[in-house]
């Protein structure tokens, strides 16, 4: 039995550890002050006193008797009033003159180190789950760019098992173009070692993505990297993204060609260039030939289309290194860069305008639209971008002066007849508002009895600073601005207040008739537009006769003719002005509901003198005729031209012969004066 009073007890006494003896038979026999401390009411200690284990110790007790051990290790936790407490228990013999004596119990207290143990299992747990289930793919490499760990949604991204993967380099996996990625991002981690993003396109198992690497340096205890830790994500869908809105900040979004913005950066780019190495460059300013009325006539949609076809010639026309941009509507710029000569602009601009000759087939119709290029020159004409776009822009309207289908080099005196023209393309806006406008009448007259039969409408324009203007410098500018659409409803309305008035003063028979420019024809508001003014002002649309040209009727028969029968539903008669020049089809102008034939000034002006212009103003008249229409004659100014024309039965003429074009007030008291015959009839002439 083992003897407490022996100097084990005065030993055991003084050790700060805690110490529990068994005697041989597993009786407590002594614990030490420490053991009392952390087993204070667990275990049933009593100094002096043998009291027995509990169970849980004595089973361990006889594990280590029964196996003889020199010593033997376990964990209990003990649960006290406050706190679970995990003790280690270690039992080793104690032997007395070579006699076992009891059992030596030495106790641990390794609460600590198990809650900390549990925080970090749970700490564990928590981590792996993340990892397994989180989107991001994570990996781990060592300082050589081997993979030490890949997450569960990196091995399923690329279709590789994990244990395939640990030990292989990560770079040739999520893209070959990133080998040189580890080693950067190393170079970088070292300086900076916080973190660094690269974004690679790598080949997955459902296609091509793109992924962004968020790549953090692992330190050891000296501060060297030593592994790092990698967390991608799958950012195809930010990449597409940005990508279509570099596509919209950049493009044009219905052909696909460079937009303005782009085209300047382009050019200046192109700039640049030439300057270093001494070459030339030039820039065409193109704009389509009657588009408006293309779109106007078939839609928007047979517009667009129209537009992507442009694109696709004209891309076709150039070098693969030149840049082909729409600016807006219906306007394109090209950029030639590196040029040779000069000369390549203008073999280019015919190659474009050739090809813009060939008819488009677009949605079951034929199209023609031809185009007006305008060419400036680098550095001849121009050595920033807006300088070069803004002459090139005044050598297309140059070009369009000129009949259009055609293309102008930049000059200097094109820039001041430019600006002459913008001048007064502003003052038009501003004449309406201003009451700059206003309209003369021209009788027509009978020839068989000298007779006003009708007026014609002519706006002139009384110009604050350059005074009376003639139509012929402003219906031009106001047709290529849209400006003619205010204008034109401006003249009608004027045109049968008039009529209205003369009509109350007893003239109910005179007729008045107005013209309708081609884009006035064209808009899709005109009928309207016609049914609002005659019911503002209560003219008679018996006594309206509106006047067009050939070309006018011909953009698009079919519904010319509809348009046509409309306001002859009406009671509104319809005359063709300036006829002979332009290109009629006798096929369908049988169709149109025409009531007079205007013959053009232009074979009027030699009728007596020019056996060619004679025979066609005569052809004119058989075949109005013919057709049960009148015959006007434009531009009489000589009596044996009158009776010419009288001779081969044109019933109506217009000139100075008769009289010019008269404010309304002359032309009213010439009515009211009961001077019904402005000259002589034919048959009456000497």
């Amino acid at each position: 039995m083992f003897n407490t009073t022996t100097p084990y007890k005065q030993v055991f006494s003084a050790i700060p550890a805690p110490v529990i003896i068994l005697d041989t038979h597993g009786h407590f026999a002594f614990a030490n002050k420490a053991a009392y401390k952390i087993l204070p009411t667990c275990i049933p200690l009593s100094d002096g006193v043998s009291c027995t284990p509990p169970d849980w110790l004595a089973v361990e007790i006889d594990r280590f008797l029964k196996h003889q051990k020199d010593e033997h290790t376990f964990e209990h936790c003990l649960q006290l009033d406050t706190d679970d407490r995990h003790i280690q228990f270690t039992l080793t013999r104690l032997d007395q003159d070579k006699q076992q004596s009891g059992i030596l119990i030495t106790l641990h207290d390794i609460s600590r180190h198990k809650r900390a143990e549990q925080a970090l299992r749970l700490s564990e747990e928590r981590y792996r789950m993340l990892v397994e289930h989180q989107s991001d793919l994570v990996v781990r490499v060592d300082t050589d760019g081997r993979l030490q760990f890949a997450s569960p949604s990196f091995c399923m991204v690329f279709g590789i098992d994990e244990e395939h993967l640990v030990g292989r380099e990560l770079c040739p996996i999520i893209n070959n173009s990133g080998q040189g990625m580890m080693k950067e991002a190393m170079k970088r981690l070292d300086c900076y070692p916080t973190s660094c993003y690269y974004e690679i396109n790598s080949q997955t198992l459902d296609g091509p993505r793109w992924i962004g690497w968020a790549m953090k340096g692992v330190v050891d205890e000296k501060g060297k990297i030593e592994a790092i830790v990698g967390i991608g994500r799958d950012i195809t869908d930010r990449k597409k993204a940005e990508k279509e809105i570099l596509q919209l900040a950049h493009y044009d979004t219905l052909t696909g060609l460079p937009n303005r913005s782009l085209l300047h950066d382009r050019l200046s780019q192109a700039i640049t260039l030439s300057s270093r190495n001494g070459s030339s460059l030039a820039v065409l300013f193109l704009d389509l030939d009657r588009f408006k009325h293309v779109n106007d006539a078939f839609g928007h949609q047979i517009g667009d289309l129209l537009l992507q076809e442009v694109s696709r010639r004209l891309n076709s026309c150039v070098r693969a290194t030149d840049t082909v941009a729409r600016i807006g509507g219906d306007e394109f710029v090209i950029i030639l860069s590196s040029l040779v000569k000069c000369s390549q602009a203008g073999s280019v601009a015919s190659k474009i305008i050739n090809a813009m000759s060939h008819p488009f087939q677009l949605g079951g119709h034929e199209l023609y639209s031809g185009v007006s290029v305008g060419v400036a020159l680098f550095p001849a004409d121009g050595t920033d971008v807006d300088t070069l776009l803004k002459h090139a822009d005044i050598a297309m309207y140059q070009a369009k002066e000129c009949g259009r289908g055609t293309f102008k080099f930049f000059s200097p005196d094109h820039n001041e007849k430019m600006v002459q023209r913008m001048q007064l393309e502003q003052a038009l806006r501003r004449a309406i508002e201003n009451q700059e406008l206003f309209l003369d009448y021209q009788p027509q007259i009978d020839n068989a009895t000298g007779a006003i039969t009708g007026v014609e409408a002519l706006v002139r324009w009384n110009h604050p600073q350059l005074g009376l203007l003639q139509p012929g410098l402003f219906i031009s500018i106001a047709e290529d601005t849209g400006l003619i659409i205010p204008l034109g409803e401006w003249v009608l309305r004027t045109a049968c207040h008039q009529a209205k008035a003369w009509q109350r003063a007893g003239h109910r028979q005179l007729r008045m008739a107005v013209n309708i420019s081609p884009r006035q024809f064209q808009q899709r508001g005109l009928m309207p537009m016609i049914d609002t003014i005659l019911q503002e002002t209560g003219c008679d649309p018996k006594t309206l006769e509106l006047e067009l040209t050939e070309t006018t009727l011909m953009d698009n028969p079919d519904e010319a003719a509809a348009l046509l029968k409309a306001l002859k539903r009406r009671g509104i008669s319809l005359a063709i002005d300036d006829f002979g020049t332009g290109y009629s089809s006798l096929s369908h102008l049988k169709h149109f509901p025409i009531d007079r034939l205007k013959i053009d000034r232009s074979f009027i002006n030699d009728l007596t003198r020019s056996p060619e212009d004679g025979a066609i103003v005569e052809a004119i008249i058989a075949m109005a005729h013919r057709l049960h229409l009148e015959a006007v004659a434009e531009g009489v100014e000589y009596r044996d031209q009158c009776t010419m024309l009288h001779n081969w039965g044109c019933t109506t003429s217009q000139g100075f012969l008769f009289s010019r074009p008269l404010p309304a007030p002359d032309l009213t008291s010439l009515l009211a004066s009961g001077q019904n015959n402005v000259a002589l009839p034919i048959a009456l002439a000497p």
